[in-house]
């Protein structure tokens, strides 16, 4: 019995002796930055080296294995791990000391986790973990939610989108109102300011009859064509006299007028004189005289038939007849003749048959009448002259070569008789 207990206090005190020495180890081999105690192990290592410091604290095969017992394991505290919250893990720990709900961890754990940091497909109504959010999500009553959500918020900007169209729709019929009351506005402001049809011929004949009155142009003048117009502005005043009308007329001036009851008619002109003709030099010499001769006594028999209101056609054709004839003479001597005399002679063939014309309209009795006032001194000055033409309607017609002069002084009289008229 005393050897058996002797062997069993042996095989303790090897025992003992064995633990001493591996606790021995343990305590020399410390490394203040191992296992619990060092902040930059990760937790792994740290369970690692406890779990193998344990085995090697209780576990003979250790020496004979020493790869068991990592050098750098020590148990113990590590205050850089609290209890509780860990902010630097990812997900809540199981270790000692570390375990706990970590409040700046997404909601759910996993890598299906709502984190819209690191996994951009993660959604805050999965709920549960999700490895694979094509899979799993789906699957989730968050998703449900979502996507009600969606429907709802696609709904809202259906609805929205509408409001808006009505809104715009609205604004553009407000400015098709306002475009079209700014149309009429502007018809009626163009309306308004064009002056009409009247106010235009109105206009014109006012800047016209100033033109008259002050420039017109001699072919205007010896054609009577101012004197009439005059004449017409004078007639919307008839049977009224101003003292600028006491302008005496000389009796000569009114022998070279040519009167006619016509508008842009011919007038006696050349035949007003009886009938009897005063040649030019260069039809003289090269018309002979017994042509002339007996042109100037059918001219004057022509002229009695008319004054007693008779019109001999036949005469009025030997007149022309003859003007015809003399023309031609007249050209057939145009290179023999100077330009002025050539001018001259053929002017007065014109006039002549202008007289003819005259005769065969029935001009000569209106001629013979208003020589006949001349010749009685009814009219002697200005306000007579004008209010014989207003009153019977009388117009003056073109004026022959010899009678210009007495057209110009006419004119200058009736321009200022107008103007005095009109500033009246």
């Amino acid at each position: 019995m005393s050897t058996v207990r002797r062997l069993m206090i042996g095989t303790l005190a090897l025992l003992g002796l064995l633990a001493g020495q591996g606790a021995a180890r343990a305590q020399f081999g410390y490394n203040p930055y191992a296992g619990g105690a060092n902040p930059y192990v990760a937790q792994q290592q740290y369970l690692y080296n406890l779990n193998m410091a344990r085995a090697a604290s209780t576990n003979s095969m250790a020496y004979a294995n020493p790869s068991f017992a990592l050098p750098y394991a020590q148990a113990g505290y590590n205050p850089y791990l609290s209890f509780g919250a860990n902010p630097y893990t990812t997900q809540a720990p199981s270790y000692p000391g570390g375990a706990g709900t970590n409040p700046y961890l997404p909601y759910g754990s996993g890598a299906g986790a709502y984190d819209p940091y690191t996994n951009p497909y993660s959604s805050p109504y999965a709920g549960a973990a999700l490895s694979n959010p094509y899979n799993n999500l789906y699957n989730s009553p968050g998703f449900t939610l979502m996507g009600a959500a969606d429907t709802m918020r696609a709904f809202g900007s259906v609805i929205n989108s509408q409001e808006q169209a009505r809104v715009t729709r609205e604004k553009a019929y407000q400015e098709q109102v306002k475009t079209a009351k700014e149309k009429f506005d502007l018809q009626m402001y163009i309306r308004a300011n064009t002056p009409s049809w009247s106010e235009e011929q109105a206009k014109i004949a006012k800047n016209t009859l100033s033109r008259i009155q002050s420039n017109s142009n001699p072919y205007e003048v010896s054609t009577g064509k101012s004197l009439n117009y005059l004449l017409d502005d004078l007639r919307k005043h008839p049977k009224k006299e101003i003292s600028a009308g006491d302008i005496p007329l000389n009796a000569d001036v009114l022998s070279h007028l040519n009167v006619t009851g016509r508008n842009n008619g011919t007038g006696l002109g050349l035949l007003r004189d009886e009938g009897k003709l005063n040649w030019p030099n260069a039809l003289v010499d090269a018309v002979p005289a017994a042509v002339r001769k007996d042109l100037d006594a059918r001219a004057q028999a022509l002229v009695r038939n008319a004054k007693e209101g008779k019109r001999d056609a036949n005469a009025l054709r030997d007149l022309t007849d003859q003007i015809e004839k003399m023309r031609e003479q007249l050209t057939a001597r145009r290179n023999e003749l100077q330009t002025g005399a050539y001018m001259e002679a053929k002017r007065f063939l014109n006039d002549l048959e202008d007289a003819g014309t005259a005769v065969g309209n029935g001009e000569a009795k209106v001629q013979f009448d208003f020589k006949e006032l001349a010749d009685s001194g009814k009219l002697n000055n200005l306000n007579d002259l004008v209010q014989v033409m207003v009153t019977k309607g009388w117009r003056f017609a073109p004026a022959t070569a010899n009678d210009e002069a007495a057209y110009r002084a006419i004119h200058s009289a009736l321009a200022a008789y107008d103007v005095a008229m009109n500033s009246q």
